[in-house]
């Protein structure tokens, strides 16, 4: 699989040396803890039903309107294409106009960049049109990057994911998996990023764990859609919309800006509360 060589940009990193972390809920000063026994002193909990998800994007998230040219087709991620559409959250690819004309797509990635490690859950159903990779994955560089990918090219796209550590020194650091699950209709997909694995979840079932390039820097959260009309990945362009339907993007994480110390200090102020379980 060839990488996504996706450009972050400069102003986003500024913001991120600013950012401090958000004031904890009371209720789960203590952390979350996960169905594996982690305890993560932060969260995201975006969640995008209903009417308002355009309005829960930008309390967390920044919708990206940067372009590149790759070597097939330049692509422009642009705010249109992140919207909200059927009591969720779309992003998109527009279908594409032909030879000469640009590819238009959809992003968005965390105002923070300074996630590392922790339990990440998107309930989204992926697009039907083919021609186009639906991605959720931590970003920071080409060679700091886990994914969930869905390909709609795939033969059996409505049934297969493809789970990947960048970047991909070996064939174990990716895995192509088929389910019996309908990808088509809503279902949870869940990355778990520790310091010596990766471990991939659907529904709660654990898929994969990859043990092999794990990142080990501060990173985004990104979910995008797009394509290039690479043969290798993306194939298309699409001949018509390609939409995924995001319900929510669920966050429990560590940070470089949030240390052990000052995490056990808010915890006691609160008085304690339990862990939340996640």
């Amino acid at each position: 699989m060839l990488p996504h060589l996706l450009l972050l940009q400069l102003v986003g990193y500024a913001a991120a040396a600013s950012i401090q972390p958000r004031a904890k809920s009371s209720s789960c000063a203590c952390g979350y803890r996960d169905s594996n026994g982690h305890v993560w002193r932060e969260s995201i909990v975006s969640n995008f039903a209903g009417s308002n998800a355009l309005g829960v994007v930008q309390q967390n998230w920044a919708v990206q309107t940067w372009g590149q040219q790759r070597e097939y087709q330049y692509i422009q991620y642009s705010a249109d294409n992140v919207y909200n559409y059927q009591n969720a959250l779309g992003v998109r690819t527009k279908a594409w106009k032909g030879n000469g004309t640009s590819v238009s797509t959809g992003e968005i990635q965390t105002n923070r960049a300074d996630i590392l490690y922790g339990t990440f859950r998107m309930s989204a159903k992926i697009p039907t049109t083919p021609g186009v990779c639906f991605g959720f994955f931590t970003y920071y560089s080409d060679s700091q990057e886990t994914d969930i990918e869905f390909l709609t090219n795939d033969t059996n796209s409505k049934h297969t994911v493809h789970y990947t550590n960048q970047p991909r020194t070996t064939s174990a650091s990716s895995q192509e998996v088929v389910v019996s699950n309908d990808l088509t209709a809503f279902n949870v997909h869940r990355l778990d990023w520790l310091p010596t694995q990766t471990m991939f979840y659907l529904n709660n079932k654990q898929m994969r764990t990859i043990s092999l390039d794990v990142p080990n820097t501060p990173s985004r959260m990104l979910a995008n859609v797009w394509s290039d009309g690479d043969p290798e990945w993306s194939m298309g362009p699409p001949k018509a919309d390609a939409i995924a339907t995001i319900q929510y993007i669920n966050l429990y994480f560590n940070s470089t800006s949030y240390n052990e110390t000052a995490f056990n200090s808010a915890c006691k102020q609160s008085g304690k509360p339990a862990v939340c379980q996640v």
